[in-house]
């Protein structure tokens, strides 16, 4: 008789670790669960696979009415930021001489 209900957090770390090597079948018979469940589990670590560039919106603190820029996200835009160009002299005009 298969477990029933969602996995397990030890459960999920076991199907991360084995979905490449292991077929589906040997998964869910080691972990006695429904082959239903690992598939689906299975389709989300595929989901979340490199490939996908997070981005710095992605990684902001989010709560009702607010929104904060976490280090990550810093991080993030600060990679993105295009550098500043040069400017050659007789384009800047000095109000001033010092």
């Amino acid at each position: 008789m298969t477990k029933k209900g969602p996995l397990g957090r030890a459960e999920i770390f076991y199907v991360k670790g084995h979905y490449e090597e292991q077929a589906v079948e040997q998964i869910a018979k080691d972990l006695d669960r429904a082959l239903s469940l690992i598939r689906t589990q299975i389709s989300k670590f595929k989901k979340e696979q490199p490939g996908k560039k997070t981005t710095a919106g992605e990684k902001m603190a989010r709560r009702e009415g607010i929104v904060v820029m976490t280090e990550t996200a810093s991080e993030l835009s600060d990679g993105v930021k295009t550098k500043q160009i040069n400017r050659p002299s007789h384009c800047t005009t000095r109000i001033k001489d010092e």
